[in-house]
């Protein structure tokens, strides 16, 4: 059984909490009063931006959680202490050998131990990370889980599994949203007492499509095929429209998730009942999707009604804001290219969010105490604490200082490229008499 030996734990979750929402712009929860509070809970998320989405459930609530990560990370003693602190615990997977997966026994009876003292456990099925939005095919280690804890102490309470739907904005954009969606729990002892004829094997499979479907409900579920791109466009171009059309009157994530839901089933449906016309709207989408990109143009352009005055008041920010910009340039760079160098280790960009919150995590507070008291010792007391002053917000400040300059960017281009307007005119006219 994992104990709660570190008693600096709690005081260290909300700086981690903390730091975690502030890598965000914004950040919203919903669903939280579906948490069952009877039982053991077993969370399920998605799987799209590494350690990010583990970190979103951790921010759930003020409850401490266990967690688990691929085996080989847990190799080094140093990283071997740092995740045992963080509560989390080693497991492995086929491609790390079929005799390693034995040693998953003697986790598996740790985790049991962990929901039996009611502390929540956390694993993402889907086994592996990609940057889509679409659900991966469920492995099967959260349901021998789940049943081992049931059978192990299912007569004393139950034992949930609660889906946990994670939207981000951008899957590799600092600064980004965040959603977080609290799914449908699936009671997993009353449905193994409603199936007594199941055998092991019909038991897993039956809650891995039960789990798909709740997981699918809470996340945007956009069939992984040729179409991806253009579907996802057209989600986003007519957002504002089906918002308006569901009388999603406030400007929340949550409403832009229906409204991006609803679009996603209005082209499925058309294609059942118009294949030829709807799959030239996706090939036009598709196309106007890889052009926009290529010139670096963002959805937000391409959705302003009023391009000029949104031209103005970001050119008055940036003046406005340059003095303090250059501060935070200067004030932050050993952070910032520290980060930069890191994330060009990487291959795959989706652990380029995770780096840039790890570093910000660690090495903003010590940056901070190590240059303010500097100032301070060099200059006085006093310029050591304005210089603290303006250094905290610093970092946000200069990557949202730095997002303005490329949004302003994007309205420039947006302007510029008549070609590309006239090629949306054409996108919504068809769209108008396809998917209205």
């Amino acid at each position: 059984m994992i104990q709660d030996k570190n008693k600096y734990y709690s005081f260290l979750k909300h700086y981690v909490d903390f730091m975690f929402k502030s890598a965000y712009r914004r950040v919203e929860y919903h669903g939280k009063e579906k948490i069952p509070h009877d039982g053991a809970i077993i969370y399920a998320p998605n799987h799209t931006n590494t350690l990010m989405d583990p970190l979103a459930v951790l921010a759930l609530d003020q409850q401490a959680k266990v967690f688990v990560a691929r085996a080989d990370v847990f190799k080094q003693p140093t990283i071997l202490k740092i995740l045992t602190f963080l509560k989390m615990l080693p497991i492995n997977r086929i491609r790390d050998g079929r005799d390693s997966l034995a040693k998953n026994e003697e986790i598996n009876n740790i985790v049991v131990d962990v929901l039996h003292d009611k502390v929540p456990f956390c694993i993402l099925p889907e086994g592996t990370h990609r940057t889509k939005h679409s659900l991966m095919p469920l492995q099967k280690g959260i349901f021998r889980i789940a049943l081992q804890a049931n059978d192990t102490f299912g007569n004393e309470m139950p034992v949930y599994i609660v889906p946990v739907g994670i939207e981000f904005g951008h899957f590799f954009r600092y600064r980004s949203s965040l959603l977080v969606q609290i799914g449908e729990p699936i009671n997993v002892t009353q449905f193994v007492e409603q199936h007594p004829e199941f055998n092991i094997t019909q038991q897993i499979n039956e809650l891995r499509e039960e789990l798909s479907c709740e997981l699918k409900k809470v996340i945007l579920q956009i069939p992984d095929d040729e179409n991806y791109d253009a579907t996802l466009e057209l989600s986003q171009l007519y957002g504002k429209e089906q918002q308006q059309k569901l009388k999603l009157r406030e400007n929340s994530l949550i409403n832009r998730f229906t409204a991006a839901k609803e679009t996603v089933s209005n082209v499925e449906t058309s294609l059942k009942s118009d294949p030829q016309e709807t799959q030239e709207l996706l090939d036009m989408a598709g196309d106007f999707s890889r052009q926009r990109h290529a010139l670096g143009i963002g959805m937000s352009s391409v959705l302003k009604s009023h391009i000029c005055l949104s031209l103005i008041w970001k050119k008055v920010f940036l003046l406005l804001g340059l003095p303090y910009f250059i501060f935070s340039t200067a004030a932050t760079s050993p952070v910032t290219l520290f980060s930069i160098w890191l994330c060009s280790k990487f291959k795959d960009k989706a652990f380029y969010n995770a780096v840039r919150y790890v570093i910000a995590l660690v090495l903003l507070p010590v940056f901070l105490l190590l240059a303010g008291l500097t100032v301070g010792f060099v200059f006085s007391w006093l310029w050591g604490l304005v210089f603290t002053l303006l250094f905290v917000p610093s970092f946000f400040f200069l990557h949202e200082y730095l997002r303005m300059v490329r949004l302003f960017m994007s309205d420039i281009k947006w302007l510029i490229h008549k070609d590309l307007r006239k090629q949306l005119e054409k996108i919504k006219n068809l769209k108008t008499r396809l998917l209205n």
